[in-house]
């Protein structure tokens, strides 16, 4: 008897990273602010100008990729990160500061974890919080803001109440993006929108840019990870 010859099963490829309208136009919008950064911050020194600009467009970056469920946002909020701690510094915000280093450990972390947890087309599986996970979650930040604030007045932070929350929050949406809860959307959109505040307070056009779009971004963030969760379904 003749044998069959044996057919080698292909595997998919994984469907490549499509860009649209909005992307586009946030990448536009973060050169036109750095542009703006660099005309109304002369009075501020060089490595101000330039961490701002570095903090706003990667800050976009980071935006656009996390949406879409790629780790490669990792790579691009670990510059972000580092510019926004020269410019929360400078800026005398040590609470945001902190958070920022903090992140650079989330940011390698989360770029291994979502490696490991892909769907074919290279997308991060998605998850979602039970309603008792969520009350935790909610328990839990109210009593580290609480805390942190106590702290921050001690050493004489500016905005101390906004940055105590701001911060909080960002530890949690952070800890819940590694994890890959959808979630973390609804706290990244909280907290950018105190952040936001804080920065309208400086001036800093490339801050107040990039605060304003992730405060847009996760929103979309939160709608594309429920389809997320619908098709991994």
């Amino acid at each position: 008897m003749s044998q069959k010859p044996c057919r080698i099963k292909k595997r998919p490829k994984p469907k490549s990273l499509k860009f649209g309208f909005i992307d586009y136009l946030s990448v536009i919008i973060g050169i036109i602010a750095s542009i703006f950064t660099v005309i109304f911050e002369q009075d501020e020194p060089p490595i101000y100008i330039i961490m701002s600009i570095l903090m706003l467009n990667c800050g976009i970056l980071e935006m656009v990729l996390g949406i879409k469920g790629r780790r490669s946002n990792y790579v691009f909020a670990l510059f972000s990160s580092i510019g926004s701690i020269f410019v929360a510094f400078i800026d005398q915000f040590y609470g945001n500061m902190a958070i920022n280093v903090f992140y650079i450990f989330v940011c390698i972390t989360g770029f291994y974890l979502w490696g490991k947890h892909r769907d074919k087309h290279k997308n991060v599986i998605a998850r979602k919080l039970t309603p008792w996970q969520i009350v935790i979650v909610a328990l839990s930040l109210i009593v580290a803001a609480i805390g942190l604030n106590i702290l921050l007045e001690y050493f004489g932070g500016h905005s101390t109440i906004l940055d105590s929350i701001a911060t909080v929050l960002i530890i949690f949406a952070s800890i819940l993006g590694v994890l890959r809860y959808r979630e973390q959307w609804l706290i990244w959109f909280t907290a950018d929108v105190l952040v936001l505040i804080m920065w309208l307070d400086t001036g800093n056009p490339a801050a107040i840019v990039m605060r304003a779009f992730l405060c847009l971004g996760s929103i979309y963030g939160y709608i594309n990870w429920r389809k997320l969760l619908k098709k991994q379904a």
